[in-house]
């Protein structure tokens, strides 16, 4: 009987902007299970931004939520994917109308 191989989880890194109120991106298209990497770059000078992941567009169930950080400056946010495919949505908690697609391949 041959062992089970554990399958290491693919890693993807992902840059996203905050400025002028809106994201550098609509998309945000990543893995099944990958270990996420997002280097948020908040431009908006003393105005808050967090990057939010969560199952669709009511944000009542939470995959990820970034720390809020005032701008301009820089966050790395780390998290696990779902590892089921599909589309998901993220945002700014602070600025809900900032947001966008989170899909999962």
């Amino acid at each position: 009987m041959t062992p089970a191989v554990a399958r290491a989880a693919e890693r993807v890194t992902v840059a996203v902007m905050a400025e002028g109120f809106s994201f550098s991106t609509e998309t945000i298209t990543v893995p099944a299970g990958a270990e996420v990497t997002i280097e948020f770059d908040n431009r908006d000078d003393g105005v808050p931004h967090n990057v939010a992941v969560y199952t669709d567009s009511s944000a009542s169930e939470a995959i990820f939520v970034g720390d809020i950080i005032a701008g301009p400056r820089r966050a790395t946010y780390t998290f696990t994917a779902p590892e089921t495919p599909g589309n998901y949505f993220f945002r700014c908690d602070i600025h809900p109308s900032m947001h966008g697609a989170f899909i999962v391949t």
